[in-house]
């Protein structure tokens, strides 16, 4: 299938906005969950209790790759294992990786083979330094997605995606018209952009228009208001993508059913995206 049609059919249906950010460290997991498991086996536990609890709310799995490569091979073994069982048990969730790199020719063809062929993601998303090489590779499978970073959360995000360029246009705005215009051609691109840069998020909606599927990060503890997502969900109010991963993967911090708690934070999110994105309506 294609990806696109993948990530649509899921927004389309779903009734729900939430990408769920499994970003489930190990020195973070509950000592419950890590009692007599090597690294591996208390990572994959983990994340199937976060699934069962999410997968009812959740268009996506996003995965940043660095929280198990950190642990090295059994970190990375949690996550392989984490990914196959969604395949086997979750097919119709779409698997991000959060890959915040570039590359281009050989090293792009082992990337792709890595995260798509050993890692069973169904995108990768990765940011845009070498221009259309950075994606070439992965334009000729339309089953595989790519998602670009236009602009990112961070405070100091602004140093260079905001630069002005001699036309006019901010560099984030020419990434965003690239991606959209130029390099969408086999339908498998969407972007990127952060809630805690709001006038850029709507300008990024305005470059790529109604259709293209956006994802947005940093609503919550990176300082994000939900409220200015009002107005970006696209067509029908199913075109955006909403990223929570620490505030519903944790939230059973202190409680007395740690579980119960990922899945009261995870349907609270749904119910506050879905209530935001029907006041555009």
């Amino acid at each position: 299938m294609k990806f696109i049609k993948k990530l649509t059919n899921r927004l389309d249906t779903l009734n729900s906005h939430v990408c769920v950010g499994l970003d489930s460290r190990y020195d973070r997991i509950p000592e419950f969950i890590k009692k007599g498991k090597t690294v591996s086996e208390a990572i994959f536990s983990f994340n199937k209790e976060l699934i069962a609890a999410t997968h009812h709310v959740a268009v996506a799995y996003k995965t940043t790759l660095t929280f198990y490569n950190a642990f090295g091979d059994e970190g990375r073994e949690g996550l392989r294992k984490t990914n196959h069982y969604l395949k086997a048990n979750y097919p119709e969730i779409p698997l991000l990786a959060d890959y915040k790199t570039s590359d281009m020719g050989e090293s792009a063809k082992m990337m792709k083979k890595d995260i798509f062929d050993g890692l069973l993601f169904d995108c990768i998303m990765m940011t845009p330094w070498f221009g259309e090489d950075t994606i070439k590779e992965f334009l000729k499978d339309d089953a595989c997605g790519v998602a670009i970073y236009v602009h990112d959360t961070n405070p100091t995000a602004s140093e260079f995606q905001d630069i002005e360029l001699k036309d006019g246009r901010r560099l984030y705005e020419a990434v965003a018209e690239k991606v959209a215009k130029s390099w969408n051609n086999n339908g498998n691109i969407f972007v990127e952009a952060g809630a805690t840069y709001p006038t850029q998020l709507q300008r990024t909606r305005e470059i790529v228009g109604e259709d293209m599927v956006i994802l947005t990060v940093g609503i919550g503890p990176q300082g994000g208001d939900i409220k200015n997502l009002r107005g970006l969900f696209g067509k029908n109010g199913k075109r955006l993508l909403v990223n929570g991963s620490r505030s519903i993967i944790f939230a059973g911090e202190g409680k007395k059913d740690y579980f119960q708690g990922v899945k009261d934070a995870a349907e609270q999110f749904r119910q506050d995206l879905s209530a935001i994105a029907e006041l555009a309506i």
